[in-house]
């Protein structure tokens, strides 16, 4: 089930590595560059929630199957696009089967485990997000760089295809059925309004913000407002709306929404700015770009299996924690930069960074998700990755246009180095957010335990 997880999570971040290489290749220009990435990330925002409705309603395996196979079929046709066009095409896809596929696996972990495996369930699932990010750098720079078959990009791709056959087999041969109690419906009307109030945010981001987008999104706080109200008339009038507003009742689940929103905001626009800074700045390859996050990936994934067992002993404090070894490893990196060190000195400052995201990450999906019942297990997972997804849109947007503006309209490669200095102090003021936010969470996870006819 996490292989959903961790390729949707890998196709969000391989591309940025890939770009020079597709740009080679298929002699796109910077809008086609702009469609190919934005056509993913728009697809993907605007279905999940969707996406968790359709598992609820006709079963989350029958779903989660459907999804995988479209994600890799679109993957293969990403990798055999033989002009723009078709790459485009191919992630539009790509973004629209993730979205029906990764909601399905939160959903699964909800109504299936026992209390004590939730747990580690949830920290699993966390870390294979974090996970796919950090190989979207790492084994995309490696398979660009690798040039396997003579296929230049086309392996960051086509790697897909092997992985969701067995992801398929497996999820057949392994996986029980699920769905909610019967009752609920479709709600087109809601998919239309949320699609609609989400373009602006997503497609602004990855078209600079021009005039059309800004006035866009002005509007779409309009739209989202309607949509609210129409899911409270179509509560009163069949008990089946698209977003289940009684989920904001609940104190865990919105103040870990509003965590994770400073959270991943801060974590994408990292991502893609170091990578930026160290193949742009510092002329690095792509594969020594992706050996950089080495350290940072050891660092997460120990993390992450720690903090299955700590967060029930820690509490919110495990939170708070991450935060605070995160900002330490941004300060220690803002040093490094200063004095444009070489590869060895981003070790320290990379692992401690990972270390705390691990201690974040990986038990924040369980503070959100504590206090949902199983009846919205779809929905709920649907509000989850969208939150995390409109976050990277929101952070890559805000704090690149912080790395744009430092940067200047000519800039020389020492430019890069002040500028990402200046996006790494706004990350900082992210986690701060972070770290005061946690003290509104419950002193400890209080996790549901769903039994019987669900299960």
């Amino acid at each position: 089930m996490l292989a959903a997880v961790f390729l949707a999570a890998f196709d969000f971040n391989v591309v940025t590595v890939a770009i020079p290489s597709i740009q080679r290749g298929l002699a796109t220009t910077f809008s086609e560059i702009q469609l190919i990435v934005a056509g993913y990330a728009l697809s993907f925002a605007v279905l999940l929630i969707t996406g968790g409705r359709l598992g609820d309603l006709y079963g989350r395996r029958r779903l989660y199957v459907v999804g995988m196979i479209g994600f890799t079929i679109a993957s293969g046709l990403c990798g055999f696009a033989r002009v723009p066009a078709q790459l485009v095409g191919a992630r539009v896809l790509q973004g629209a089967f993730a979205a029906i596929m990764v909601p399905q696996a939160l959903s699964f972990i909800q109504v299936t485990f026992t209390q004590k495996e939730q747990s580690l369930a949830y920290a699993i699932y966390g870390m294979t997000i974090g996970l796919g990010m950090i190989a979207g750098q790492v084994l995309g720079g490696l398979l660009v760089s690798a040039d396997v078959l003579g296929l230049a990009w086309r392996p960051v791709f086509l790697i897909n295809v092997p992985i969701g056959i067995v992801a398929i087999a497996l999820t057949w041969w392994l996986v029980p059925e699920s769905r909610a109690p019967a009752g609920l419906r479709l709600d087109p009307g809601g998919v239309v309004l949320v699609s609609v109030s989400l373009y602006p945010l997503i497609r602004g981001e990855e078209a600079g913000w021009p005039t059309w987008t800004r006035l866009s999104l002005a509007g779409s706080v309009l739209v989202m407002h309607l949509f609210l109200e129409y899911e409270r008339w179509k509560t009163k009038r069949d008990g089946s709306p698209l977003l289940a507003l009684s989920l904001f009742r609940h104190r865990s689940f919105v103040v870990g929404l509003a965590i994770g929103v400073a959270f991943f905001s801060g974590l994408a626009s990292f991502l893609l700015l170091l990578t930026e800074y160290l193949q742009t700045g510092l002329a690095r390859s792509p594969r020594a770009a992706g050996l950089t996050f080495v350290p940072f990936a050891i660092g997460f994934l120990s993390a992450s299996f720690a903090s299955a067992r700590l967060a029930p002993r820690l509490g919110r404090s495990i939170l708070q924690l991450g935060a605070a070894l995160m900002v330490t490893g941004l300060v220690a990196l803002v040093a490094v930069v200063g004095r444009r060190a070489d590869a060895v000195a981003y070790i320290l400052p990379l692992f401690v960074y990972g270390f705390g995201q691990g201690n974040l990450q990986a038990p924040l999906v369980n503070f959100i998700l504590a206090d949902v019942p199983p009846g919205d297990a779809g929905s709920a997972s649907g509000v989850v990755t969208t939150v995390q997804q409109l976050s990277f849109a929101l952070g890559v947007a805000v704090i690149g246009g912080v790395f744009a503006v430092a940067l200047g309209p000519d800039p020389a490669a020492a430019k890069y180095g002040e500028a990402f200095v200046h996006a790494l102090a706004w990350n900082i003021g992210l986690l701060a957010v972070t770290f005061v936010a946690a003290f509104a969470l419950p002193r400890r996870q209080r996790v549901v335990r769903i039994a019987g006819p669900q299960c």
